[in-house]
């Protein structure tokens, strides 16, 4: 009998620890999360209240992973949109002077600032951030236009035979037009805009500016005419020459009023990507404190409790270490 009542001490003693080590477990989370471990026992089943915040809380999470993209790529737009009118505007100021002081070398020297300008024009519209091309459309994975020596080639092929600046022009307004080299050849990208982003449960934006964009056909042009202005295999006469960096000069200014109202409509969507996020950064507070008084757990309690419970099962142990050491020379 006396066998069997130290197991049944035995066994109680063991119930009891494993009972104390659970409620530790338990209070241990609480502390460390804040809220209740067990969120089905401390509303009483009733759990419609806090999925519901949950799903909120999903969907604005969601919200927020949009209107970050958003704003790293309407951020990203921006930047290179305000390179291209700075170096556009730049260059166009040089081009206009070329009717003052018309000589063989400023020419080639013009003609070269010309091709760099449109190198970095081509570059800006090839950028790549965080492994996507910003103005291929969907095809965020490949280039949106050729490189500069590529573009020179195919309109320098196209101008053979031209002599004055109207034939340039022709040949040019040709190549950008509708259906035209640019489009087919030059353009690398796809002719399908990205899907609207969604910012919240209302409102979305399109951010759709590609390569293909008329503003930058606008700024092409004028810096393909001025870069070939000078070029020896079409051999325009130094008149010519004047005349078209002149021409590409002036039209580079006029492309500027284009370049500041897309940057203009860019910056719109910027604004209002940062009101829906800071409208959705205010909604995840909200919901997320409810969700706190919902299922909350206090850890100045919790934290008094877990100590508590450590003081009882350190008690319980050592009653139990006591416990198996008895023997009758001990007692005796």
């Amino acid at each position: 009998m006396e066998v069997v009542g130290d197991m049944s001490r035995v066994l109680v003693l063991r119930t009891n620890q494993v009972k104390l080590r659970e409620e530790m477990d338990k209070l241990a989370v609480e502390v460390a999360t804040g809220f209740v471990r067990d969120a089905g026992q401390h509303l009483k089943g009733d759990l419609t209240g806090l999925q519901a915040i949950d799903r909120s809380l999903s969907r604005l999470e969601a919200y927020s992973v949009n209107t970050t993209e958003a704003t790293f790529l309407t951020g990203s737009m921006q930047v290179t949109l305000g390179e291209i009118q700075s170096r556009s505007e730049t260059i166009s100021q040089t081009l206009i002077s070329a009717e003052l002081t018309p000589n063989g070398s400023l020419l080639a020297t013009m003609s070269e600032d010309a091709e760099n300008a449109l190198s970095q024009t081509l570059n800006g519209l090839n950028r790549n951030v965080a492994g996507r091309f910003l103005f291929s459309g969907t095809a965020t994975d490949r280039r949106a236009v050729e490189g500069v020596d590529d573009v020179l080639t195919d309109v320098r092929t196209a101008l053979i035979g031209a002599t004055s600046v109207a034939d340039v022009e022709t040949v040019l307004d040709t190549f950008f037009g509708a259906g035209g080299t640019y489009e087919t050849t030059t353009y690398q990208g796809s002719n399908t805009a990205l899907s609207p982003m969604q910012l919240s449960e209302t409102e979305s934006i399109n951010v759709d500016i590609r390569a293909t964009d008329p503003v930058f056909r606008e700024v092409l042009k004028p810096l393909i005419m001025a870069a070939l202005a000078t070029d020896v295999a079409l051999g325009f006469s130094q008149d010519v020459q004047v005349e078209m960096m002149a021409k590409a000069g002036r039209d580079l200014l006029g492309a500027q009023e284009g370049l500041v109202e897309l940057r203009a409509g860019l910056g719109a969507l910027e604004a209002r990507v940062e009101d829906a996020d800071a409208r959705n950064s205010a909604e995840i507070t909200a919901t997320s404190m409810a969700r706190l008084d919902l299922v909350g757990a206090d850890q100045y309690e919790s934290a008094s409790r877990y100590e508590n419970i450590r003081s009882q099962l350190e008690s319980l142990y050592a009653i139990t270490v006591r416990s198996q050491r008895l023997s009758l020379a001990e007692f005796l």
